[in-house]
């Protein structure tokens, strides 16, 4: 592999992990005109058919083979990390500033390094241990600077909490199917299933749903967000993924925060502050030491 090949596909990674950081911002921005609701089904409708496009060409076994063990995993997979976190995710945003959450959603590393423990009996190093006090010490930083928004912030910033905890699910029941189901099928079969799931609760929306009086840039930008978060994002980081170490792709998510904070601060107007900085660089410190520490032998 050429220098060049790994820049590549570094850069790749990087730009799918701030792609990441900065739809938390966006999100923010359409469910404060769409309902919560609405927009997790829309957001699935809209992935769903444009991963149907890209998987028909896909090699590799198709869902309909699955096992039932491997059927209950994928709808496990849709409800937690799909259905589970847009939903958290989003009902998060309405009550927390979008930098909070962005720097909270950037400790995925130390939470699924912290289930792997819980769940699949692995053990941390030292260093690994170090880098989930830093994400630790940096999320305490980030409540300090809402805490002034009251109880309605704490409970914002536990949702984004709850959400990358269902991730972090997602993460690991992605491990259990990933070897022989390839990335979009995965990514298509999680999808369909949480717009399935997703359509009781957009029924409740329907009711106070006015299609008229939502901007036609905030559709363009629900359209964007369901693109980039469940098909672009998902492209680059397969595209990068086999050409870096692991270390390498780990580092790459430092870019979540970044992205967020960016985004707040330039597309909603948020005021980013000494205190979010530092707690910022700490989920990034965390994050580049459990990167470098690699796995415990």
């Amino acid at each position: 592999m050429t220098s060049t090949t790994r820049a590549a596909a570094a850069l790749s990674l990087v730009a799918a992990m701030a792609l990441t950081g900065a739809n938390v911002a966006f999100g923010k921005a359409i469910v404060a005109e769409v309902p919560v609701y609405t927009f997790v089904f829309f957001r699935f409708l809209v992935a769903s058919a444009a991963l149907a496009l890209m998987a028909v060409r896909e090699p590799g076994p198709r869902l309909t083979g699955m096992a039932p063990a491997q059927a209950r995993d994928l709808v496990l997979m849709a409800l937690l990390g799909m259905v589970g976190f847009t939903v958290l995710m989003f009902e998060g945003l309405r009550r927390t500033a979008a930098a909070d959450a962005g720097i909270i959603t950037a400790t995925l590393p130390a939470v699924v390094a912290v289930m792997s423990v819980a769940l699949a009996a692995e053990r941390l190093s030292r260093t690994q241990l170090g880098a989930v006090a830093l994400a630790v010490a940096g999320l305490a930083l980030v409540q300090a600077a809402g805490a002034r928004g009251g109880t309605a912030t704490l409970l914002g910033n536990l949702l984004v909490g709850g959400a990358v905890l269902c991730e972090a699910s997602f993460v690991m029941l992605g491990k259990r199917l990933a070897p022989p189901y390839r990335p979009l099928r995965l990514a298509l079969g999680a999808n369909v299933v949480g717009l399935v799931l997703s359509l009781p609760l957009a029924l409740i929306d329907a009711s106070a749903l006015d299609l008229g009086s939502v901007a036609l840039s905030i559709w363009l930008l629900a359209i964007w967000y369901a693109l980039s978060a469940s098909v672009f994002c998902l492209w680059l980081w397969y595209r990068g993924l086999p050409h870096v170490e692991t270390w390498l792709a780990g580092l790459a998510t430092a870019a979540i925060p970044v992205a967020a904070l960016a985004a707040s601060a330039l597309f909603l107007g948020e005021t980013i502050g000494w205190a979010r900085l530092a707690g910022a660089g700490l989920v990034m410190a965390g994050i580049a030491l459990g990167a470098l520490s690699g796995p415990r032998r």
